[in-house]
């Protein structure tokens, strides 16, 4: 008998803090384990990632954007994300420590959620739910029933 292996759902996050990046793959992995989180250390490097996806790769199932990075800020890759026809549909999450209304707009413009960047990891657990609150309804159920 052959047993297929599910593939783990995955979450691009592009964030130019390693700690950042850090605190998110931890979270994910304490209290998401179906999820694969593909980190990159700028906007450039993310959107290079997702131009290079084949139409076999699964294409994530939620990005996470840092709002400020160098090189390509994560406004700048959303915008982007919207104008591509794939990856229009694909739900975007605005991780950021400003709270700004203009952000929030911004995010909520252009479709996207927006959560702010907790203080302690503990917190961590609460932010991991909102971002798979983001992710379509089927894999949301799916990533729910791994935590239990």
């Amino acid at each position: 008998m052959t047993h297929s292996i599910t593939p783990k759902n995955i979450v691009l996050y592009a964030d130019d803090d390693p700690d950042d990046l850090q605190l998110v793959q931890e979270a994910f992995a304490q209290f998401a384990r179906d999820v694969e989180v593909v980190t990159a250390s700028d906007g450039g490097q993310a959107l290079s990632y997702l131009e290079a996806l084949s139409d076999l790769d699964p294409l994530p199932c939620l990005i996470i954007l840092d709002v400020n990075m160098p090189v390509v800020d994560g406004k700048q890759v959303l915008r982007r994300l919207r104008t591509m026809e794939r990856f229009a549909e694909v739900p975007v999450v605005l991780f950021t420590t400003s709270s700004q209304p203009a952000d929030q707009g911004f995010a909520e413009k252009h479709g996207a959620g927006f959560i702010t960047k907790p203080l302690q990891f503990k917190q961590m657990e609460l932010i991991t739910d909102q971002f798979i609150a983001h992710c379509a309804e089927e894999i949301r159920k799916k990533i729910r029933r791994q935590m239990q």
